[in-house]
C-alpha cells in the first residue's frame, strides 16, 4: 500500500493510515454513486475523503504501470492549480492500494469545502448575470493560465461572495484536468459540458468569446457543434453497452 501524506497534515497520518478498513462504516456520507464520499473531523480539521470507483482490469494494468492514478492526480493537480492563483481544497494525503501487484483502490484526502456549486445559482431560466459574467472571466483566466478542466460542469465549480460582492470560485474533480497552452478549439471543446441550460451556455461562451477578442457568434456555435457531436458519441455508447449487457 502506498501511502503519500503532505507535511502540513502530518498530525492526520494515524488517521490516514486505517482509513481502508474504516472508510466502510465510519465518517458522514456526502456523496455515493460511481465514486464514494465521506466528511470527517480529525484533530480539528474537516476532511473529506474520496474513494474512487475500483477500475476495471486494464485500467487497473494502466494505473500500475504506465499511468499516474485518479488518486494521485487529484493530489497533485491541488498544488499546481493553487501555483496558478486558483482555488481547490487543500490536498491532505492520498492512498493506493494494490492486489496481486495490480492497482486496485484509491483515497484522495482534501481538506472539506462546504461553499455551494454554482449549478445551485444558475439553474434558473432567468438567471442571474453577475455570476455568470464573472464566471466567464473565470473561465478566460483559467484558460491563458493553461488549465483545461477535465470535467467543467457547474457541479464542480463551488463559489462565494467576498466583502466587495465578487463571486470567488473553487474547483473540484480536478483529477482529469490538463495543464498545458491550449488552442482556441481545445478551449471552446473544454467549455461545451459547462451547463444543461442552452441559454446559460450560450451567454457565458458569448460573454467568453468576448473577453478574448474572438467572434461571439461564431464561437457559440462551434461550442454547441462539440456538445451535439458529444452527445451522439455518448448515445452510441451507451446503446452499445446495453447491447452486450454492460452496466456503466
Amino acid at each position: 500500500m502506498k501511502i503519500v501524506i503532505h507535511p502540513d497534515f502530518a498530525n492526520t497520518a494515524d488517521f490516514i493510515r486505517q482509513l481502508p478498513k474504516s472508510f466502510e462504516h465510519e465518517g458522514e456520507l456526502l456523496y455515493d454513486k460511481r465514486n464514494k464520499v465521506k466528511r470527517y473531523r480529525v484533530n480539528n480539521e474537516v476532511l473529506t475523503v474520496k474513494r474512487y470507483k475500483r477500475p476495471n482490469v486494464i485500467q487497473r494494468i494502466v494505473y500500475t504501470f504506465f499511468k499516474k492514478s485518479k488518486t494521485e492526480r487529484a493530489y497533485l493537480f491541488a498544488g499546481m492549480l493553487r501555483k496558478r492563483g486558483f482555488d481547490t481544497p487543500h490536498e491532505v494525503a492520498y492512498i493506493e492500494q494494490k492486489r496481486n501487484g495490480l492497482f486496485l483502490d484509491g483515497y484522495f484526502v482534501s481538506l472539506n469545502c462546504d461553499y455551494p456549486p454554482l449549478s445551485e445559482l444558475l439553474r434558473k431560466r432567468d438567471f442571474d448575470r453577475q455570476p455568470a459574467n464573472e464566471l466567464a472571466a473565470y473561465m478566460v483566466r483559467l484558460h491563458e493560465k493553461g488549465v483545461l478542466h477535465g470535467d467543467l460542469n457547474l457541479t464542480n465549480i463551488l463559489y462565494h461572495t467576498d466583502d466587495k460582492g465578487s463571486y470567488q470560485f473553487t474547483l473540484i474533480d480536478t483529477n482529469r484536468s490538463k495543464f498545458k497552452s491550449p488552442t482556441k478549439k481545445e478551449c471552446l471543446e473544454n467549455l461545451k459540458r459547462l451547463t444543461h441550460s442552452k441559454a446559460l451556455l450560450r451567454y457565458i461562451v458569448m460573454q467568453y468569446a468576448i473577453l478574448r477578442g474572438w467572434n461571439p457568434r461564431e464561437c457559440a456555435l462551434e461550442v454547441f457543434r462539440y456538445l451535439l457531436q458529444f452527445e451522439q458519441k455518448r448515445h452510441r455508447k451507451r446503446k452499445l453497452q446495453s447491447w452486450i449487457g454492460i452496466k456503466k
